[in-house]
């Protein structure tokens, strides 16, 4: 046999036997791959978390926060303190590894946890083959070398402390499968705790059975477990810490000028709640701009189809209970009797500028009625029937709203809590005016709110065709329980009595939110609660 067929076959061999080897060895990888159970980071979440977030790929989302204008604008929200020192040196960390992150490492977690500030969070990840050695190295690379870190044990595992350059210091616990940080080190023994005990967020069975049902691939989801969370404030005012109802799922999406985060919540516990209470109401249809002045920056509609379930709930709020005694109990039932009989069981409240001045917004109730002029002759008996109030503040004068085709009376009404509880800002005297108008019961805390109101009515000054008001309700659905819009911008720089009207959250954060409008929608089919929300980023008139 010649010597160069000799070597033919020997290359041709060597080829085949490497081709098959490589096949081979890849068959097992992937079969291995594939029969490696996935880490259940779920098992590590202590049970006391208000609030997870959590992404199947960081990478992606990282990117995709950096595409959204306001973030090419130099406005970035700091929801964590974690995710913020994360994305601060998350190029680092994709630098350490040139072919990205692995796909164990892609999934995170973050939980929060009461008390509710930047601190109380932990991060969690899975970790894939050589994860744990690029992050002990990522660690020590960008932790503060002024002072040594430290190791603890605590129930036979171990929490290492690293100093970081802010004078600040992060707990971590890691093993070969997963990674655990915080800024709080009882945080960690928490998920020691829960991950020893086998009593994790996954034991919780409201949770379990929401996360379960997981099926879409948005860029992030968020659990949230609603009685932690100040959310009354989102139902005009409705400022409470009592339940909204258990835990809801939300689905976030980016695009370039907005966020979007759809929701879900089948928790239907017998418990008051916000959820349980918006299940009651039938849904009512159309958006509000023919009724809502030029000037507009915040309003909402909801459905009272069945008032006492709405007034149960917020008559059992803080705020609507400040100043209470027995004659304004008796003036609440009278006048929820009335709006009983006479309203029909759709309610509008807004707030608008004063003569184009930031200063001590007008806020205006709006009841629908069914018969304007009967409204009107109940009202004026309700007020004639009323017995004085011993010890009670002056009471303000009658007032007339004075337009071209008629004058409008604005009736005093006896203190009671009805304007508080429909709106969340409360006066301390509880004194209310009212006044027919058209087919409506307006109710304002002063005269010139509602004189104003009218004639922005009468002269058609409203924001039905106004661009920003399309865009806040572009998408969202005709048919609701509940709505809310908010120009963070304005309502962030209310007086203090009108913080109520929207989560603490946003005040926590107002330099991030003030560049945006805040689009909220319940809905309700079937005794589930859809929850909406749309973040649409509008830069400042004076940063344009």
């Amino acid at each position: 046999m010649k010597l160069r067929t000799v070597i033919k076959i020997a290359i041709t061999t060597s080829v085949a036997l490497l081709c098959t080897g490589f096949v081979v060895f890849s068959f097992f990888r992937l079969s291995a791959a594939k029969n490696q159970k996935e880490f259940e980071l779920y098992s590590l979440v202590p049970p006391t978390a208000t609030a997870v977030f959590e992404t199947d790929d960081m990478a992606g989302l990282v990117q995709e926060i950096g595409e959204l204008d306001c973030s090419k604008e130099g406005h970035f929200l700091y929801i964590s303190k974690l995710f913020s020192y994360l994305k601060l040196h998350f190029n680092a960390l994709l630098e350490e590894t040139p072919h990205g992150l692995s796909r164990q490492m892609n999934k995170m977690l973050f939980s929060f946890h009461e008390p509710d500030n930047d601190r109380n969070q932990i991060l969690y990840c899975t970790l894939g083959s050589g994860d744990y050695v690029l992050v002990e190295n990522f660690i020590k690379k960008y932790c503060s070398s002024s002072f040594p870190s430290k190791l603890f044990e605590y129930k036979g595992e171990e929490i290492r402390i690293y100093p970081l350059p802010d004078n600040d210091f992060l707990a971590c616990y890691f093993t070969s499968d997963f990674l655990v940080v915080s800024y709080q080190k009882k945080l960690i023994e928490q998920v020691i705790d829960a991950r020893l005990s086998g009593k994790s967020l996954l034991k919780d069975p409201f949770f379990s059975n929401v996360h379960a049902a997981k099926k879409s691939n948005a860029a992030a989801t968020i659990y949230t477990r609603m009685q932690s969370l100040d959310m009354g404030k989102l139902t005009d005012g409705i400022r409470s810490h009592a339940s909204l109802g258990g835990w809801t799922e939300f689905d976030m999406k980016l695009d370039r000028d907005v966020v979007y985060f759809t929701g879900i919540s089948h928790d239907t516990d017998t418990c008051m709640t916000f959820m349980n209470m918006l299940r009651k109401q039938k849904p009512v249809e159309g958006f509000p701009g023919d009724m809502l002045p030029l000037s507009t920056f915040f309003f909402s509609r909801r459905s009272v189809s069945d008032l006492e379930a709405m007034l149960d709930f917020t008559s059992s709020q803080e705020y609507a209970r400040a100043t209470y005694s027995n004659y304004i109990k008796e003036r609440d039932e009278a006048f929820i009797e009335y709006v009983k009989e006479n309203g029909r069981h759709d309610i509008m409240t807004c707030l608008f500028l004063r003569n184009d001045t930031a200063d001590c917004p007008a806020a205006i109730a709006s009841l629908p009625v069914w018969d304007a002029i009967q409204s009107e002759h109940q009202l004026k008996i309700l007020i004639d029937s009323a017995p004085d109030e011993k010890d009670a503040p002056p009471v303000p004068a009658v007032a007339f709203c004075y337009t071209p085709s008629r004058a409008y009376m604005l009736y005093v009404l006896p203190r009671n809590t009805l304007f508080a509880q429909l709106t969340g800002i409360t006066q301390s005297s509880l004194y209310t005016y009212a006044c027919i108008y058209k087919d409506h019961l307006l109710l304002s805390s002063d005269a010139e709110s509602l004189t104003l109101y009218i004639h922005h009515l009468e002269k058609k000054e409203t924001i039905e065709e106004d661009v920003d008001y399309k865009a806040s309700v572009f998408g969202l659905s005709d048919m609701y329980n509940f709505m809310l819009v908010a120009d963070l911008g304005k309502v962030l720089s209310q007086p203090e009595n009108y913080v109520r009207l929207i989560p603490g959250y946003f005040f926590r954060n107002p330099d991030f939110f003030r560049y945006f409008t805040l689009s909220t929608q319940f809905t309700c089919l079937d005794g589930v609660i859809y929850p909406n929300i749309v973040l649409q980023y509008k830069p400042l008139e004076d940063e344009k």
